[in-house]
């Protein structure tokens, strides 16, 4: 004898799982079809193949990363407070996982926050990992 149910299912109610309309996140259309490096419920870091106006000119063998926060209302460094310390962890550990799935820490890299126009490009906060030579000051100054 089989024990009583105690839930109901929603396709046992509905005939079918329920289908909602899924609004589609900034976040995703930003990454597109560029090659995700991690990502969990908080975070995703992906191969970025966008570069900023005032950004150095790329060198051979550079990779460029952005760390994109999913959560909505936290659009720049700026709105990060102490109580958002899940998030902060998240941002944390998700630039250690892509450096750790890529080797950059045998390599170095350097981590970046553009914080408000015209530095901050994207209504998301972002943090920038490149990895390489670092550019020389002539090419900052360009």
């Amino acid at each position: 004898m089989s024990a009583p149910k105690n839930r109901v299912a929603a396709g046992e109610v509905l005939g079918a799982p329920p289908q909602w309309a899924k609004e589609r996140r900034a976040w995703v259309a930003i990454v597109g079809s560029n090659e995700v490096v991690y990502e969990d419920h908080h975070v995703v870091v992906f191969h970025d193949p966008v570069d900023e106006a005032h950004e150095s000119a790329r060198v051979a063998g550079e990779l460029r990363l952005t760390l994109l926060s999913k959560r909505d209302g936290v659009d720049s460094l700026m709105d990060l407070s102490v109580a958002d310390e899940d998030l902060s962890a998240a941002i944390l550990h998700g630039i250690q996982q892509a450096a750790l799935r890529l080797g950059l820490q045998n390599e170095g890299f350097e981590v970046r926050a553009h914080v408000y126009p015209p530095l901050q490009s994207r209504p998301e906060l972002a943090f920038k990992i490149r990895s390489g030579k670092p550019p020389n000051s002539s090419d900052a100054a360009g």
